[in-house]
């Protein structure tokens, strides 16, 4: 990390194609249909290759089981919590407006919501990102609404997750001057007091408006809403930005247990990125885009901004080889159906498919990588309120990591 300047402790003391098709290189065309995959064949290729040989502690035992399909283009899993069972309910978020009850097996149940007719699907739009007040009474969806524009909507929530559709109300409006690059998470903090949204640098290639370094500007941004003063009257600034610097997002987690907060960013032509930092210190922090792609220059026009910034470094980076182009999304292995040792990182990559875990060292240093498989149009490696984690496909497949036989 670098410094921080005195401009960005102002503003902040004051307060792919989806990933799912956001390839680096603005190309990638996903098809618009939301129609249901109702296969049974397995579309997945376990291996156990070892990309790179990690030390013999830590360990990962993990490998992905058979798929459950029949989902409509699935983009994210989110947990509502449980005051009463200290166990929260997993319900997967489908791109077309539909969000269903998840269970550990993989099925699903009629959806608690269906927001079809506020949301402009296909591409890197449609609905995008949900999670849950701490209290679970509480849900907050990211989508495109008709317009083409990121909305962030709130609605009250009935005790068998049923969500109350005429209890919605607008948080946030952030104008997309093109159709890709919307981001698209949303994480609630720790305390439970804001929520945070993650946006992309507003499409087109490169950023041509130079929006991710711009403090006066919501794109390319952690954003952060203060829940106890929300819906604000002007929802279009009603955010804060609380860190700079990124390009398209996709996905992000928190880890409970270490405190640190994992982002997985879509890169431009070359690179792909994972960036982790304690969530405590990443108010004022840049993620560099697009003074830089990972780790390599980029804008050269933008060099001298990201200096006034504490900069953060990706944590790991790769190339567009073997079919690589577009990094998705990612959480901590925190289960107990695959053994492992140390700290492990699971992510994916939307063009290639392949599956992979990352080991990470306490110091926030990479200890080498395991290739667990392929799932042909990964968009979100996600957890479920058991802590286990699940490849989501674009295709309709939801193939989960377990023990390697």
């Amino acid at each position: 990390m670098r410094r921080r300047s005195s401009q960005i402790q102002g503003v902040f003391g004051a307060l792919t194609v989806l990933a799912l098709a956001s390839c680096s290189s603005d190309r990638v065309n996903v098809s618009d249909s939301s129609a249901p995959v109702t296969t049974n064949q397995p579309s997945i290729t376990s291996t156990t290759e070892i990309a790179t040989t990690p030390p013999s502690e830590p360990s990962f035992n993990g490998t992905l089981s058979s798929p459950i399909t029949g989902f409509s283009e699935p983009v994210d899993l989110a947990i509502r919590p449980s005051v009463v069972t200290n166990l929260g309910t997993t319900f997967i978020v489908e791109r077309g407006g539909t969000i269903r009850p998840f269970y550990p097996d993989g099925t699903s149940a009629d959806p608690v919501a269906d927001l079809s007719e506020l949301i402009k699907p296909g591409g890197e739009q449609g609905l995008l990102g949900l999670t849950f007040s701490l209290d679970g009474n509480r849900a907050f969806v990211n989508y495109t609404d008709l317009a083409g524009d990121t909305t962030i909507d709130q609605f009250n929530v009935d005790p068998d997750g049923t969500f109350i559709m005429s209890s919605r109300q607008t948080l946030l409006i952030l104008k997309q001057p093109f159709p890709n690059h919307n981001g698209g998470d949303l994480l609630l903090s720790p305390d439970g007091r804001a929520l945070l949204v993650f946006t992309g640098d507003g499409g087109a290639g490169g950023d041509p408006l130079r929006a991710a370094l711009d403090l006066e500007s919501y794109l390319g941004k952690i954003l952060m809403i203060d829940l106890a003063t929300a819906p604000a009257q002007d929802p279009t600034t009603s955010a804060k930005v609380w860190a700079v610097g990124l390009r398209n997002p996709w996905r992000v987690s928190y880890d409970s247990v270490s405190g640190n907060l994992w982002i997985a960013d879509v890169g431009q032509n070359l690179w792909e990125e994972i960036n982790v930092l304690p969530y405590a210190s990443t108010e004022g922090v840049s993620f560099g885009w697009s003074a830089v792609e990972a780790t390599h220059p980029y804008n050269t026009d933008q060099e001298a901004l990201n200096n006034t910034f504490t900069q953060v470094a990706p944590i790991h980076e790769y190339e567009h080889v073997d079919n690589n182009c577009s990094i998705s999304g990612g959480a901590v292995y925190r289960g107990t159906q695959a053994a492992s040792v140390g700290t492990w990182y699971i992510f994916s990559d939307y063009c290639s498919g392949n599956v992979q875990a990352l080991c990470v060292t306490d110091e926030l240093t990479s200890c080498g990588i395991l290739s667990l498989g392929n799932v042909p149009q990964a968009v979100a490696v996600m957890p479920d309120a058991n802590g286990e984690l699940w490849v989501l496909s674009l295709s309709g497949e939801a193939v989960p990591i377990t023990k390697k036989s």
